[in-house]
């Protein structure tokens, strides 16, 4: 019993640690938070927009490319077409300024590396088939490149679709991720770049080995990992935001999620040896001990929680047999305590932080119009609580060698 007292206290400590941080950084660079930071450059650009069976999306993806602001003379659109069954190519070919490179399926990593080598221009942007950036996005993430010690620029993505109970939560969960995120390009260690929108710059691309590593299942976190391992910095455009079709069923949220998660754990893998190393800058004392200490948390809790649920069934049990063998009372109500422990205190103190986080994320991002409704307390009290089994289902078959994109 001692022994899962400590493994408790550590769990919520670590849990109050990582979210007092994270609330002081905000707290730190609140009145900048939605900033300008600074004069346009509008350099050339190379869109790219791989696709794989996109005709229902597609179409609109590329007009809002068209239509974003960015100057058309320096504006360069590739679709790479990566084997689609479906009507893709036809959706792209009504579009005469779009370049369309055809292309066996061979994934998405690989897809984009060759339509950055066929690009043209110093900056490559990376846009999802089915997402939709807003007016002057690419403007906005243009602008961080002034700084010639930028490699990548990611920009902030919000869920488009939210008609059932599975995508309002999505929802939710995208814009705590938007505003952590913005959080962690106050500390110079946003570690991923997803593909909704993200920018780079090809010197940087050519500096870490020439583009997105093809053997790992998350290349966008991978890549955001690299640039940081090479002294790159990634900053995240929190004007320049983009929605996303998020997954309406179950199944493809689940199979989403578990790539993801199989891919952090590639990555990790990958780079973990840098851990604690000051010459590699915030992205060996700060960003892999980040990423790990939320696996710690994820992991711990959840086998915690399983421990103290199981045991307070099980010492019920053999209560209640005892109790019916000796002929008394089954339940009591002077087995019911009322006084609260430290623990109850420090859970409680965790559960504050959490919900200082996501009212200023929300607070944040009004126009993504997040509600306090049931929805919102299923996310909180249903939704996240699943995260910790898929983590323990993708390792699971990531040991077993799983790599389904």
């Amino acid at each position: 019993m001692e022994f899962l007292t400590g493994v408790y206290l550590f769990y919520i400590l670590t849990t109050m640690y990582v979210s007092i941080v994270g609330l002081m950084v905000y707290y730190r660079i609140r009145d900048e938070f939605m900033d300008d930071p600074g004069a346009e450059f509008n350099k050339g650009l190379s869109v790219i927009v791989p696709a794989y069976n996109e005709e229902k999306t597609i179409g609109a993806t590329l007009q809002a490319i068209i239509d974003n602001g960015y100057p058309k003379d320096k504006l360069e659109i590739i679709v790479v077409n990566d084997g689609s069954t479906d009507g893709t190519v036809d959706v792209v070919k009504k579009y005469k300024s779009v370049i369309l490179l055809d292309k066996p399926n061979s994934g998405k990593a690989d897809s984009v590396n060759k339509a950055i080598k066929k690009s043209k221009h110093e900056f490559v942007a990376i846009i999802d088939a089915d997402s939709y950036p807003q007016k002057n996005a690419l403007k906005e993430i243009m602008k961080y490149f002034a700084d010639e010690k930028v490699g990548g620029v990611t920009g902030a993505a919000l869920v488009k679709n939210r008609n059932n109970l599975l995508e309002k939560c999505q929802a939710m969960e995208y814009v705590l991720i938007a505003w952590t995120r913005k959080s962690l390009d106050a500390v110079h260690s946003v570690f991923v770049t997803p593909g909704a929108l993200s920018a780079y710059r090809k010197t940087a691309l050519k500096d870490i080995g020439g583009g997105f590593d093809t053997k790992v299942m998350t290349e966008d976190i991978e890549i955001a990992w690299n640039l940081l391992r090479h002294k790159w910095k990634t900053r995240m455009a929190i004007r320049a935001k983009v929605f996303t079709s998020a997954p309406s069923k179950v199944k493809a949220w689940y199979n989403q999620r578990i790539r993801w998660n199989v891919g952090g754990f590639q990555t990790l893998v990958k780079h973990w040896h840098l851990i604690g190393k000051k010459e590699y800058n915030m992205f060996g004392v700060f960003v892999i001990p980040f990423f790990i200490s939320h696996l710690v948390i994820s992991f711990t809790g959840f086998f915690v929680f399983l421990w103290v649920i199981f045991s307070k069934l099980y010492n019920w049990f053999l209560f209640s047999r005892y109790s019916i063998q000796q002929d008394s009372a089954v339940f009591d109500l002077s087995e019911i305590y009322l006084l609260p422990s430290v623990f109850t205190y420090f859970a409680l103190l965790v559960v504050l932080l959490f919900g200082l986080a996501i009212y200023y994320s929300f607070k944040t991002f009004k126009e993504a119009k997040i509600k306090i409704d049931f929805a919102f307390f299923f996310y909180a009290l249903i939704y996240l609580s699943v995260f910790p089994i898929l983590l323990i289902i993708s390792l699971y078959l990531w040991k077993r060698g799983y790599a389904k994109w």
